[in-house]
C-alpha cells in the first residue's frame, strides 16, 4: 500500500502512515492549512473522507474525518492540474496579448490540450509570441498570484463576463437554472481590475503550483502539455498522431461549419432544427465515415481476411462491428464476427493473479488456430464463455468457404499479439472512439473520457441494473485498463473512426440525470457525478425517437436491433 500523509491535529505536526487514520478538524480549517508549508505545493488536492476537495476546502464543523493528499500520480489531481493551467494560460495570454484577445481550447491528439486565438485580428503562433506568454505564464508562477473562488448571484456574473467581453460564457449562463455562481477571481499586478473565470472544475490555489508544463506553437495555435498520473506524475513526449490529428479536424470542421461547435450552438441548433435535424445531420456523418472505411478494406490492394476493432469502453465497438458487417455483405463480402471474451481461459486453468483485462487471460493459442481454420475454410467450432460458471463450451462444427472476412472487436483486438499467426498484410485495424470537439464555452472542452462514462451509466443502468455510483466507482479501473492494453496499441489502426454523434449530450440528458441524482453528497463518486450532472444540465433534453435503431447511440440509450449491443 502506497505511503499516505496525514495530519493528526492534537500533535501538530504531518506525520508519515501506512493506512488512513481519522483526525480531529477543528470547524474553519482549511485542507492546505493541515500540510508544512514545504510539503503544500507538493499536492494539488485532497480526499476528505473518499470525497475530492481542493485544498481551499474549509471544514464546516468540528469532527473527525480521513485526509489523504493527492499528487500528480493521482487522476484526480491531474484533472485540477490541467484546468488550473488552462486558467493561467488564458489568463497570460490577454494580458501578453490583449484583454480582449481570447482562446479556445480543445483535448487534442497525445492527450494534450490545443489552443487557437478567437479574435478579430487572426493571429497565428509565432515562437516569438509562445515565448511571450510564456513569460507572462512564468511571471505569475514566480510571484505565486492567486486564485481564489467566489460566489455571486447569476446577474452579477453575466455583468461580470459582459465587462470582460465573454460572449460565450454569456450565452451559457442563460441555460444556467441556479441563481448562483461561482468563478474564480485573480489580481495581477500592473492592472486595476480583477480576472474572473470559471472552467466548471475546482482550480489549486495559486499559480505557484502550476510549474511543469509546456508549450509550443502548433499550426495556427499551439499545444498546452501537463502532467499525466498515468505518467507517473510527468509530462510525456507529444506523439504527432497523424490519423487521429485527421479525425479531430474533420470533427472540428464539421461542428464548426453547422455551428454546433459548442453547447449553446447544439441548443440553438435544436430549437431551429428540431429533434430530427440534430439527429440526421449526426447520423449521415456516421453513415459517411461507415462508407469510407468499408471502401478501404474492399479497395485494399491487401486481401483483408481480418478485421480487427478496438477502442475504449463505451465507444460502440459493438454496434460499429455488426455495422461494419452488414455493409460488407451488403458489398457482397462473405462476412461474420466471433468474440474474443468466447476465448477466455476457464479460470481452472488460468494462473494464479493474472489480471482478467490482460492478454495473458485469453487463450491466445486457441483463438489464432480457430482464426486460422475460419480464414482457410477448415473444419472448426466456436467456444463460448460462461462468466457465471467460468467455463467454456464448444458449439458445433461447421466449416467456412475459405473467402471469409471475420471481423473481432475487444481492447486487445490492436495487440498484433492476439492475432500473431495470421499475417499483418491480410488485417485491416479500426480504432474507434468518440472524440467530440464540443465545448460548453471557450476555455472549457467537453471532455472525452466523461462522455463515455455518461454512456456507460446509462447502459449500465439499463442492461445490468447497475447504479451510476457503481459505475462511476469502477471507472478508475477502467481507464486503469485503457492506459495499460488500447492507447499503446491505438497507433497500430489503419482508421480511426469517430463515434460521437451531436445529439448525444441532449439524448442522454434524462437518461442519466436521474441516475446521479440517486448519488449522495456523502458518498465518494459525488465529485465526479457533480461534475457530470454540471456539464449535461447545460444540453437541452431532446427525444430520440427519431434515433434509428441500428445507430450506435441505441447501444447505450436502448432501443437497438443489435442483440448483442442489448
Amino acid at each position: 500500500m502506497k505511503e499516505l500523509l496525514y495530519y493528526n491535529y492534537s500533535t501538530q505536526k504531518t506525520e508519515a502512515n501506512m493506512n488512513l487514520k481519522q483526525i480531529n478538524i477543528k470547524q474553519g480549517q482549511k485542507i492546505l492549512d493541515l500540510l508544512d508549508k514545504k510539503e503544500q505545493k507538493k499536492y494539488f488536492c485532497a480526499k476528505v473522507d473518499g470525497i475530492v476537495k481542493s485544498l481551499n476546502y474549509i471544514f464546516k464543523e468540528n469532527g473527525k474525518h480521513n485526509i489523504e493528499f493527492l499528487d500528480l500520480k493521482n487522476q484526480e489531481a491531474c484533472k485540477i492540474y490541467e484546468a488550473s493551467l488552462r486558467y493561467l494560460a488564458t489568463l497570460a495570454i490577454k494580458m501578453a496579448l490583449s484583454e480582449k484577445t481570447d482562446v479556445r481550447y480543445y483535448y487534442y491528439v497525445s492527450r494534450s490540450i490545443y489552443g487557437k486565438l478567437i479574435s478579430k485580428n487572426q493571429i497565428n503562433f509565432s515562437r516569438a509570441i509562445i515565448e511571450k506568454i510564456k513569460n507572462k505564464m512564468d511571471e505569475f508562477i514566480s510571484e505565486d498570484i492567486k486564485f481564489t473562488r467566489v460566489k455571486f448571484t447569476k446577474k452579477e456574473a453575466l455583468d461580470i463576463y459582459k465587462k470582460q467581453q465573454n460572449l460565450d460564457k454569456i450565452q451559457v449562463l442563460k441555460y444556467r437554472k441556479e441563481n448562483y455562481v461561482h468563478l474564480y477571481k485573480t489580481v495581477c499586478p500592473g492592472i486595476s481590475e480583477p480576472y474572473y473565470d470559471y472552467l466548471y472544475a475546482e482550480l489549486v490555489p495559486s499559480a505557484g503550483y502550476l510549474k511543469d508544463y509546456e508549450m509550443y506553437p502548433y499550426g495556427p495555435g499551439f499545444i498546452l502539455s501537463t502532467p499525466r498520473s498515468d505518467f507517473n506524475g510527468k509530462i510525456p513526449d507529444f506523439v504527432d498522431e497523424t490519423k487521429f490529428a485527421e479525425a479531430l479536424s474533420s470533427n472540428s470542421k464539421f461542428a464548426e461549419q453547422n455551428c454546433i461547435d459548442t453547447a449553446v450552438g447544439i441548443n440553438n441548433f435544436l430549437k431551429k432544427n428540431e429533434d430530427v435535424g440534430l439527429i440526421s445531420i449526426s447520423e449521415s456523418r456516421i453513415n459517411r465515415q461507415l462508407v469510407e472505411v468499408t471502401n478501404e478494406i474492399i479497395n485494399s490492394p491487401k486481401e483483408i481476411k481480418l478485421i480487427c476493432i478496438a477502442g475504449p469502453s463505451s465507444s460502440g465497438k459493438t454496434s460499429f462491428a455488426n455495422r461494419l458487417m452488414y455493409e460488407l455483405m451488403s458489398l457482397g463480402k462473405k462476412t461474420m464476427r466471433i468474440s474474443i471474451d468466447n476465448f477466455y481461459i476457464p479460470k481452472d486453468k488460468m494462473k494464479p493473479g493474472t489480471d482478467i483485462e490482460s492478454l495473458e487471460a485469453i487463450d491466445v493459442e486457441l483463438f489464432n488456430e480457430t482464426l486460422l481454420k475460419m480464414i482457410f475454410g477448415y473444419e472448426t467450432s466456436l467456444p463460448t464463455y460462461d462468466f457465471k460458471t467460468n467455463l467454456r463450451k464448444f458449439g458445433p462444427t461447421f466449416t467456412t468457404d475459405g473467402d471469409q472476412i471475420i471481423i473481432i472487436e475487444g481492447i486487445h483486438a490492436l495487440n498484433s499479439n492476439l492475432t500473431s499467426s495470421i499475417p499483418e498484410y491480410s488485417k485491416y485495424k479500426i480504432y474507434i472512439s468518440p472524440q467530440p470537439q464540443v465545448n460548453i464555452d471557450n476555455h472549457t472542452p467537453l471532455s472525452m473520457s466523461n462522455l463515455r462514462l455518461l454512456r456507460r451509466i446509462a447502459r449500465d443502468s439499463r442492461t445490468r441494473g447497475t447504479a451510476a455510483k457503481e459505475t462511476i466507482n469502477m471507472w478508475s479501473n477502467v481507464r486503469n485498463g485503457e492506459f495499460l492494453y488500447i492507447y499503446p496499441t491505438q497507433e497500430n489502426a489503419d482508421y480511426v473512426f469517430d463515434s460521437f454523434y451531436f445529439y448525444e449530450p441532449c439524448a442522454l440528458r434524462n437518461v442519466v440525470l436521474p441516475l446521479l441524482d440517486e448519488i449522495s453528497s456523502d458518498d465518494k463518486e459525488y465529485t465526479l457525478a457533480s461534475e457530470l450532472k454540471q456539464v449535461v444540465k447545460y444540453f437541452l433534453p431532446m427525444d430520440d425517437k427519431f434515433v434509428p435503431c441500428n445507430s450506435l447511440m441505441r447501444e447505450f440509450i436502448g432501443g437497438t436491433c443489435f442483440k448483442d449491443a442489448k
